[in-house]
């Protein structure tokens, strides 16, 4: 009777986190395709335009892991309400901005919202699922997030050429309203000692790497990902107004995340939870990085802009076909009680690497020329192939 309380409890986190999700992706993504072009409207070069990217990221970068590490000890509900709150604002201060270099305080602050709350949001995750469930749990929160990232960036293109470029920004920070008091519905989850349920989950049971290369070897291949995916995304906004001059640029540049990001990584969660569950994680991993880093190149060589929609789709759904199995094994690598630490360590080390990619794709453009950046990103993407190798991946045949 107790354990089934218990996971009801759980089951009703999961579907408030889920909602939460989805609430804070569909705001985001409403000013995805904007941002760029909204930056340079207000004077700045390809340079600052990734300095405001790497801002946030820096910000993030830092608080991840003492949020992780705070969830582990003292819990995770409050800390994820008071970073949902902090998120609210951003978008508003962003609409009064008059020069590029007014954004750095609110991006900053964007920063720490996403830097308390992250961690812990991918943590509640693991908290409510089991060794066997990890892959398809994570599989179906991701699907909760991208949802966001499908839908948003066309509506927001499309409202930014009919209504404003600044209005995104207002519909992003009603969404952004929506989320913080399903936030405080949240109750805890972090598993505090053992009870029947922690060991359903055979969390006691030796590990088959220690705990220091677990995070070593994650760090780095999120690191040098990062730096590969992030390298691509502030700069392609004014590539594709560039190369290929359109009526409604800012709908065509959402239209080509909401298919090129959101639909191609959405369209593969569940069956990449699915795999992950019945083949190796590790090999998926290697497969799916190394498959998915030449379109990042192709992207750049398009000649027409169908081939822009094709290459980014490719390069996206191929590498995202490894999340659930990325995120299940680094859970299934480390012990509950630090559940929040290493998804803090996993994020930060992230959002380092997405900090450099942002700041070096503007260098790089001004520097060599705007078809360097994707060229660069694909060796990164390749790249991050080789830490995997070093993984060891547990036995789940018992």
């Amino acid at each position: 009777m107790k354990m089934a309380s218990k996971l009801r409890v759980y089951g009703r986190s999961i579907l408030l986190l889920s909602v939460i999700m989805l609430l804070s992706s569909l705001a985001t993504n409403f000013i995805t395709p904007i941002w760029p072009i909204y930056i340079q409207s207000l004077g700045a070069s390809m340079t600052e335009l990734g300095l405001v990217f790497s801002a946030s990221n820096a910000v993030a970068a830092v608080l991840q892991i003492p949020s992780g590490w705070v969830s582990d000890r003292y819990g995770r509900r409050t800390l994820h309400a008071v970073g949902t709150l902090l998120g609210i604002f951003p978008p508003l201060l962003y609409t009064l901005a008059s020069r590029w270099f007014d954004l750095i305080p609110w991006v900053m602050l964007s920063g720490v919202s996403l830097g308390l709350y992250l961690p812990i949001r991918w943590s509640i995750v693991a908290d409510v699922s089991t060794v066997q469930t990890y892959a398809k749990a994570y599989s179906w929160a991701n699907v909760a997030w991208l949802i966001g990232p499908t839908v948003s960036p066309l509506l927001g293109g499309l409202i930014a050429d009919l209504y404003g470029i600044r209005v995104p920004f207002l519909a992003c920070f009603a969404l952004m309203c929506l989320s913080f008091p399903l936030s405080l519905l949240l109750q805890e989850t972090r598993r505090m000692g053992s009870s029947s349920f922690t060991q359903e989950t055979a969390e006691d049971k030796p590990k088959a790497m220690s705990f220091f290369s677990v995070i070593i070897i994650f760090s780095m291949i999120n690191m040098i990902q990062g730096v590969g995916v992030e390298m691509f995304f502030p700069i392609t906004p004014v590539f594709v107004m560039e190369r290929f001059p359109v009526d409604y640029i800012n709908t065509v540049v959402g239209l080509l995340y909401a298919i090129g990001f959101g639909l191609a990584s959405i369209v593969v969660q569940v069956p990449g939870g699915k795999w992950a569950s019945g083949y190796s994680r590790k090999k998926i991993m290697l497969i799916t990085t190394v498959l998915s880093s030449p379109f990042y190149a192709l992207f750049a060589l398009s000649q027409h802009i169908v081939e822009l929609f094709i290459f980014m789709f490719l390069a996206n759904a191929v590498l995202n076909i490894s999340w659930p199995a990325s995120q299940a094994l680094l859970m299934e690598l480390t012990p509950s009680a630090k559940w929040g630490l290493v998804n803090g360590v996993s994020a930060t080390t992230w959002w380092v690497g997405m900090m450099i990619g942002a700041a070096a794709s503007g260098i790089l453009w001004d520097s060599f020329g705007r078809l360097v950046p994707y060229y660069v990103s694909a060796f990164f993407v390749l790249l991050s192939v080789v830490p995997v190798l070093f993984l060891r991946e547990p036995s789940r045949s018992a």
